[in-house]
């Protein structure tokens, strides 16, 4: 348990930092469906949700180049444009929005806290993603994977982002719904929360032993802003697994 040194609350630390995927939106619906279509034109091959879960990690034009590997570079090429065409398109309609996020996020900024974002996916994906809902606009950083060299679980786009914002990794939290998240976090030397309300199944990031567990976005926003008397210990995360 890492939290000595924070205080008898969440009000001391200085900067919050997100995910994105499977922590403020829910788009595993979205990838699922368009993931298998670019399959199933390119390849014949129909995609299950678990083959689409086990693939996650690199950017999405790695993924969509991988499933297609057996053709031609132009080919590929051309099946990434096509995955682009037909997520961005459907972002409005299979995209959630987390309820509460967008009153958090507002709620962070206007304490005059530092808010980043650091998520796996290129920058086109993530714009997609977040620009229909604006929420982009919360942001002060936004690390995508065209910034880094080295992907999560690497605590490298956490670093940078904390860098950019000029904020100390001690002064930070990075919150996340993978192990992932919490392996780069620890890297990274902040406190770490996990997001336990995202229904995604991308691996169970409370297995890595985060500092804070929140099975809810109010139970983040109670620790961030905790009532007078409140306590941080019921977000203490299961030390004896």
């Amino acid at each position: 348990m890492s939290s000595e040194g924070f205080g008898p609350d969440g009000k001391s630390l200085k900067a919050i930092v997100f995910d994105m995927d499977g922590t403020l939106v829910s788009s595993l619906s979205l990838i699922h469906h368009c993931e298998n279509q670019i399959s199933r034109r390119y390849t014949g091959k129909a995609l299950t949700l678990e083959e689409v879960i086990a693939k996650f990690g690199p950017p999405a034009r790695t993924i969509i180049r991988s499933i297609t590997s057996d053709l031609s570079t132009e080919q590929q090429g051309q099946a990434v444009r096509d995955y682009y065409e037909c997520y961005s398109r459907n972002v409005p309609a299979k995209v959630l929005v987390f309820p509460g996020v967008t009153d958090l996020l507002m709620r962070i900024r206007s304490s005059k806290r530092r808010l980043a974002l650091v998520t796996g996916v290129e920058k086109s994906m993530m714009d997609f993603t977040l620009t229909p809902f604006g929420l982009k606009t919360y942001f002060e950083e936004l690390i995508t994977a065209d910034d880094v060299r080295n992907s999560k679980p690497d605590p490298e786009g956490i670093l940078l982002a904390l860098s950019r914002i000029k904020t100390k990794p001690k002064e930070s939290m990075y919150v996340g719904d993978s192990p992932a998240d919490i392996i780069a976090g620890r890297g990274a030397g902040v406190v770490t929360g996990a997001a336990m309300w995202s229904p995604e199944n991308r691996g169970d990031p409370s297995k890595e032993n985060p500092d804070y567990q929140f099975r809810s976005i109010q139970q983040l926003s109670d620790f961030l802003f905790p009532r007078p008397g409140s306590s941080p210990e019921a977000y203490f995360a299961d030390d004896s697994t």
